[in-house]
């Protein structure tokens, strides 16, 4: 850590030594321009180019699709749209290909659409307008979606048929868990989207660390629906995937609440969970611990929130 102290200069400024090293590392002399930009009430980055927003809006990247797997691919198309890329483009030999799986892909994210293809590149730009978009509401609509879930594997116990509805939610859970990705990365990085979502970073830590729980919830929710038709003590596991759905209903409220007392009531209960799931078999007992550990994280968030 660096010390400086203020030094009047002038009737209204102040300012500040810079360090030699700094300085020197980046060829800065008399007269050069510096630029400033402030994070926080508390907060001020100096940095030696500026990036204004407009530059930020107007991100590009171009991802060669030649000699890759499909799932190399969708992780680098997943990756340039978290970190805000505006235009997305796709080029290679084998474009015609993989036209109808990319497309698939480039669905998953909210506001990411085709704006141009040829037989060697596809374009994708980002539509997406975070004015008209609420952190807030996106966390609770993912919740409502994670409920549904939970509440559809019930309903698939008796119509085994109803468990396509469980994969459709999570489909929609993991466009919402990517937007929220998009929006708190930015929020984290640009002053202007953290002013617009009214966000401090220890705000934005709490949304992620809360986006990323509800999301394994939901893959385990998925995973769980897999195994429920080959579970043979079903009227044990309903019984246990009760008070999961319980809990899980129980901390978000004290989420919600900011409700410390609630959270703790769902902690206490893990070990007393975790017991009832030895003597099911071993793929959905594991499953049930890791929504039990999942729901835990959530409440050790509430309660160590200040």
């Amino acid at each position: 850590m660096i010390i400086r102290k203020l030094v009047k200069a002038g009737q209204a400024s102040h300012t500040i030594s810079l360090p030699k090293d700094w300085l020197e590392k980046n060829n800065l002399n008399k007269g050069d321009i510096i630029y400033i930009r402030e994070l926080s009430d508390k907060e001020l980055l100096i940095s030696t180019e500026t990036k204004t927003e407009e530059s930020a809006l107007k991100r590009e990247i171009t991802i060669s699709i030649d000699g890759k797997e499909l799932s190399t691919i969708q992780r680098e198309i997943t990756s340039a749209y978290i970190n805000n890329y505006g235009t997305i483009t796709l080029m290679g030999e084998n474009i015609p290909s993989l036209t109808k799986n990319i497309r698939k892909i480039l669905h998953d994210f909210v506001a990411l659409e085709i704006a141009d293809q040829t037989s060697k590149h596809i374009v994708a730009k980002d539509l997406l307008n975070p004015e008209e978009i609420s952190i807030d509401k996106t966390v609770r609509r993912m919740d409502m979606l994670v409920r549904s879930m939970i509440q559809d594997c019930f309903a698939a116990l008796e119509n085994p048929k109803l468990a396509q509805n469980v994969v459709v939610r999570d489909y929609e859970v993991n466009r919402a868990y990517f937007l929220l990705l998009r929006l708190l990365k930015n929020a984290l990085t640009s002053k202007k989207a953290s002013d617009l979502f009214n966000l401090s970073n220890t705000q934005i830590l709490s949304y992620w660390y809360l986006t990323i729980n509800l999301e394994n919830f939901a893959d385990a929710v998925k995973q769980f629906m897999e195994y429920l038709n080959r579970e043979k003590k079903k009227e044990k596991t309903k019984k246990v995937f009760q008070f999961v759905q319980k809990c899980y209903l129980d901390v978000m409220k004290a989420y919600f609440t900011k409700n410390k007392k609630i959270a703790d009531a769902v902690a206490v209960q893990r070990k007393h969970l975790l017991k009832q799931t030895t003597d099911l078999s071993p793929g959905t007992a594991e499953l049930l611990k890791t929504m039990t550990t999942l729901t835990n994280n959530i409440a050790r968030q509430v309660i160590d929130e200040e």
